[in-house]
């Protein structure tokens, strides 16, 4: 065992270690050989993908030469024979291209799923190696590091599996582009280089301001979201103050703004998708200064064209290159940040072998003046001059007020902490010179936290002796008394118990947690109020096993309630950090010291306890069902069955999407929906007119004289020029009225949501699918949803849709059998496109799913780390996390095959088909059937039409998940309120309004059973009279309906049968509204709003003045410290 300061000096190098720098390359930390041929691999495909384009360009050049110059005197021998071997090599080249592009799919699909997985093990691993302070400081979170095992890993791989081959292909495209242009005419290229600075910077200055809009409106709405979560999350309380009106002006105003920003946002995309528009101008240039070469230098039209499309495709893909290396910085800080933790040595290392292992234990305890301070409270002395021996076999129990020092004793028998300064003792021993290991094994730890992990009940409590057998988890469940309850579980021992034992009541997750303390027999048991939270039946029953596993151990109990510590053999009374009193209990009493005034006060309290249990004082009227766990603080989501715990929402069926309604919505925007429309269709229209200008461009290049092309070729640059105009401003104009029209609909429906669910009667929050978490995040994602579909799905499929009928009618016009071969062969791109794009993402949501199962038993861990260190079952919670990565595992294989095979498929077929394109049209040229300028024409038109569609294809699930999203909407708003709801169109529910409102309530015959759990009465037969200004108490055990007769008088739900009345008028005949304006409700678990103080005190009364605002903080007792 390192000593303090060498601990200390290993850390610190530990940590710099960790700093290695943000080098992208330590990702690759854990590669072995296998990642290395991986990695190789794939960087040799991505590199071959990204070259391949540019490769065919040599026989591109050489085909158009054939076909512009056909059977004249320039084209020696057959030129059909020339266009034929080119096609040839087109079909070689597509086949080349298939192997590299899945080997750049494939291996970096494979060894991105590699890495991440070592990485999640290695670094949950060293997490949970850490010594207990580490979480106890800012450093470590627990959902700090929780997020980095799930969000940041998957950013990890997400990275390496697309992003670095992405990135790898167009810097190759980029490169080899410009070494192209150069081969193929390097006057051109010289002249063409300043100009790729028009390809890059517009877009990226547009997208980092576009970067800048969507960060301030996801700021707006995250504010707009904790309005409704709050107000969702105490709708009785929104409800009872009438406050409906003050949320929704809130929510409006915050939505104001968001369309605002929504607006720039379109002004921002329009300028930086129509900054691509810069291409085309380029072009005007290239066909000037290329026609030049041609007529002035000798040069071939073929390999012009070759320069001038392999300069622009490099510029263009420098530009898509460049934004990806954001996403490199922050995969590598990410790592950085993971491998900093990883490296880090802890100061008590409980996987550590060094040390004493005593030969027999017998388990004596001794505190021997031990000062401690927690190391992230420093300044904080816990424990000073703590003195304290314990014999062995004996039972010896800590008590004192809430923060003396109790569990902190506890700790340091464990060594979560090492003291400060003194020594503690086993068996004489000091225990920093025992193996950690070791002394660990020989402890039992019960705390007031149950602690389970969402495994069978079986390992739960193996996790106290991993290699235990049936018959040993058995027998300690019986030493536990949670026997009978397991068997009579589903599927006994082996049911799941959820999600830290969600599914189990808390007796039974205590009896659970004794039995893994009782299986690894331990010599020492330690119990830190193991029955505090407990009710008085369970703990009964857990009390009863604890009695039982301490017999013939030491044991050390932390408890609050006396009356579980009577018969220790010794009790120590903590105060201040130190022990101030020892005995047993009786010689304590008799002391009338500290110990005797807390028994007295506990009596006290335990009095009142059994008065408030007894029926005698429960109003005889009131004869409700006493035994029942139902109020209205706990909901009917809260079922006593508890529902299994699942990572999707509960299915819920809605009638069909009604998008003739959702049109309805966005009627008043009609005018910008006309203008985005037109000027998507023209977009769509920009991309064949341009094809048709390279064909004609070609073509010019292959005129008989310079006058004839030089005259083409001016015309044909002015077209470039005015394409270049006219995509930018329809850009701008496509994308502001469409994300006007979208930002309009989505404040509309987020507002007619809303105001919608606050008419909802209570019991409808509380079914779980429609809790204040689903519910905000129902109304922020679905709006979100239906904004996406309008704003960008729709603008894209008109832009799409225009492109290829526009696309097609040119080509069929201009050499129709040519077109329709193209055409018939669309389908073969269409579907290496579709699959490569959307199962590829399918996948690596499938994949995301199957890694939810790991991350929760890696986040139940971390969350769990006391007891995983105090049973030393690090080893156990990595080999359950190993077994449950083995799905993630079957996936990703699946996902990197596909990821090959995709986009392999995609490159190779499109490049074979191109070969049948040129060889058709060849065979047509030679015929004299159409001419050469016309296969340049169709081809360029035609040949990205599949791709086009494939991508339009691609949004069918986005279209799916928006179609849903509009039926959930309409779902809300359609639906009826059982009970009318305070906010309405006209602030009235349209109920009797009393013209004076005395107070007096009364409750008769009444049955009431919580909507969500019909078959259980919580009221029955209830009867209650109070009079207008008195006074009435209403006591009783919990659960037994307290709480439900208020909800009841606010009309937070009706009764089944019977009635309440207010001075004599059933309250379901009165004014809602009205009604609970005379009504005020401060519950056990009082709600405050973000906002000021003021605003808070001013939600009882929106139009009160200043001084009623003082007046009521001085009634509170609140003027004071608020002032």
């Amino acid at each position: 065992m390192c000593s303090p300061p060498a601990a200390t000096q290993l850390r610190e190098k530990g940590e710099m270690a960790g700093k290695v720098g943000n080098s992208f390359f330590i990702i690759f930390r854990y590669a072995d050989w296998l990642d290395t041929l991986l990695l190789l691999m794939g960087t040799i495909g991505a590199i071959g993908d990204g070259m391949s384009t540019n490769c065919l360009l040599v026989y591109v050049s050489k085909l158009f030469n054939s076909l512009g110059y056909g059977n004249s005197p320039k084209n020696q021998g057959n030129f059909m024979n020339e266009v034929e071997k080119c096609s040839l090599y087109f079909v070689y080249l597509g086949l080349a291209v298939m192997a590299v592009a899945f080997m750049e799919g494939y291996c970096w699909s494979k060894t991105s799923e590699r890495q991440i997985l070592k990485i999640r093990y290695k670094y949950l691993e060293a997490v949970l190696r850490q010594e207990v302070g580490f979480f106890d400081s800012q450093e470590a979170t627990t959902s700090e590091i929780i997020n980095s095992i799930s969000k940041e890993t998957c950013l990890i791989q997400e990275v390496l599996s697309e992003k670095v081959p992405k990135f790898l292909m167009n810097m190759s495209a980029f490169i080899s582009g410009l070494a192209f242009s150069a081969y193929f005419s390097w006057r051109l290229s010289l002249v063409a280089f300043p100009t790729v600075i028009l390809l890059i910077i517009p877009g990226m200055i547009y997208g980092k301001y576009l970067l800048y809009l969507s960060k301030k409106s996801f700021n707006e709405y995250s504010r707009a979201n904790a309005i409704v979560e709050q107000a969702l999350s105490s709708i009785k309380t929104v409800y009872s103050f009438t406050a409906e009106r003050s949320i929704i002006e809130k929510y409006s105003i915050i939505l104001d703004r968001t369309k605002k920003l929504g607006m720039k946002q379109g002004i921002a995309k329009g300028l930086a998708v129509g900054s691509t528009g810069l291409a085309f101008a380029i072009w005007a240039l290239l066909a000037w200064y290329g026609s030049q070469l041609i007529m002035h230098k000798g040069e071939s039209g073929g390999r012009i064209y070759a320069a001038g499309i392999a300069f622009v495709m490099g510029g263009l893909s420098l530009g898509v290159a460049l934004p990806e290396l954001k996403y490199f910085t922050e995969a590598s800080v990410a790592a950085s940040k993971m491998f900093h933790r990883i490296d880090r040595i802890p100061e008590i290392d409980g996987e550590e072998t060094k040390g004493l292992v005593l030969e027999k234990i017998r388990g004596e305890l001794e505190f021997e003046r031990v000062q401690f301070t927690y190391p992230s409270r420093p300044e904080t002395v816990v424990l000073k001059d703590f003195d304290l021996k314990i014999e062995a076999g004996k039972t010896v129990a800590l008590v004192g007020a809430s923060g003396s020092g109790k569990s902190t004793a506890i700790a340091l028998v464990q060594r979560f902490y090492d003291a400060s300064s003194g020594t503690v003792r086993i068996d004489g021993i000091d225990i920093k010179t025992l193996q950690l290991k070791w002394l660990r094994q020989q402890m039992g730890l019960v705390s007031q936290e149950h602690a389970l992990f969402g495994t069978s009940v079986k390992q739960n409590i193996m996790f106290g002796k991993f290699e235990a057998t049936m018959d040993e988890v058995v027998a300690a469940a019986m030493a536990a008394n949670a026997h009978n309850f397991i068997r009579q579980l589903p599927e006994g021992y082996e049911t799941k118990v959820g999600e830290r034992g969600a599914l189990l009541s808390g007796g039974q997750k205590q009896r659970i947690a004794i039995a893994r303390a009782i299986i690894r027999n331990p010599v020492i048991l330690l119990l830190d109020e193991a029955t505090s939270a407990l009710d008085s039946e369970s703990e009964t029953l857990v009390q009863n096993a604890l009695d039982q596993a301490s017999m013939g151990r030491t044991t050390l109990v932390i408890a609050h309630k006396l009356s579980t510590i009577k018969n220790a053999d010794m009790i120590a009374v903590v105060s201040g950090g130190c022990i101030v009193e020892t005995g047993t209990h009786n010689d304590l009493i008799e002391t009338n010291g500290h110990y005797a005034k807390l028994a007295k006060l506990q009596r006290q309290f335990g009095s009142m306890d059994q008065e408030q249990n007894s029926e005698a004082l429960v109003s005889s009227a009131a004869r409700s069902s006493a035994g029942r766990k139902s109020t209205a603080k706990s909901s009917p989501a809260v079922s006593l069955s508890p529902l299994p715990i699942t990572n999707d929402p509960r299915p819920v069926s809605y009638p069909p999407p009604s998008f003739s309604r959702l049109l309805t919505l966005n009627l008043p925007e009609w005018k910008q929906g006309l203008i985005g429309s037109l000027s998507a269709i023209a977009f769509g229209a920009i991309q064949p007119v341009y094809a048709l200008t390279i064909g004609g461009m070609i073509s010019a290049f292959f005129s008989h004289s310079h006058e004839e092309m030089q005259a083409r070729i001016e015309k044909y640059a002015l077209i470039f020029s005015a394409l270049c105009f006219v995509s930018i401003t329809v850009n701008i104009c496509q994308h502001y009225n469409f994300a006007y029209m979208g930002e309009c609909l989505t404040r509309r429906i987020r507002l007619k949501m809303l105001e919608k669910i606050l008419t909802f009667e209570a019991a409808w929050f509380d079914e779980e699918q429609n809790s204040s978490a689903a519910t905000c995040s129902r109304l922020s994602n679905e709006a979100s949803m239906v904004k996406s579909l309008v704003a960008d799905r729709v603008s894209l499929l008109i832009q799409t849709a225009s492109a290829v009928i526009i696309s097609m009618i040119m080509g069929l016009v201009i050499a129709w059998k040519l077109a329709l071969v193209m055409i018939a062969i669309q389908p073969l791109t269409i579907l290496c496109f579709y699959t490569r794009k959307v199962l590829l993402s399918t996948m690596t949501s499938n994949c995301i799913k199957k890694q939810n199962h790991s991350t929760q038993i890696a986040a139940e861990a971390v969350y769990n780390h006391r007891i995983v260190t105090s049973f030393g079952s690090l080893g156990n919670v990595l080999q359950i996390f190993n077994e449950a990565q083995d799905e993630p595992k079957k996936e990703a294989r699946k996902k990197s095959w596909l990821a090959g095979i995709g986009i392999g498929s995609a490159q190779g077929l499109t490049f074979i088909c191109w070969a049948l394109d040129f060889w058709y049209g060849g065979k047509l040229v030679k015929n004299g059937e159409i001419s050469a300028g016309d296969v340049f024409k169709t081809f360029f038109i035609l040949v990205s039409t599949g791709k086009v569609i494939a991508d339009a294809g691609s949004m069918t699930s986005d279209l799916a998940k928006g179609s849903a999203a509009i039926a959930s909407i309409f779902a809300i708003l359609d639906r009826q309120s059982l009970i009318p709801g305070s906010y309405t169109a006209g602030d009235s529910s349209g109920g009797t309004k009393l013209e004076k409102m005395i107070g007096g309530i009364e409750m008769k015959r009444v049955d009431f059973a919580y909507p969500g759990r019909p078959e259980m009465l919580v009221l029955r037969d209830f009867c209650l009279e109070v009079k207008a200004g008195t006074s009435i108490g209403l006591v009783g055990k919990s659960g037994c309906g307290k709480s439900t007769v208020i909800s009841l008088i606010q009309r937070f739900y009706d009764v089944d049968r019977g009635s309440v009345k207010v001075d004599g008028v059933d309250i379901r005949l009165l004014d809602i509204n009205w009604y609970r304006k005379h009504t005020a409700l401060v519950s056990q678990e009082p709600v405050i709003y973000s906002g000021s103080v003021r605003e808070n005190i001013m939600f009882g009364k929106f139009d009160a003045s200043e001084n009623e605002v003082v007046d009521a903080a001085r009634a509170a007792n609140g003027h004071e410290f608020i002032s």
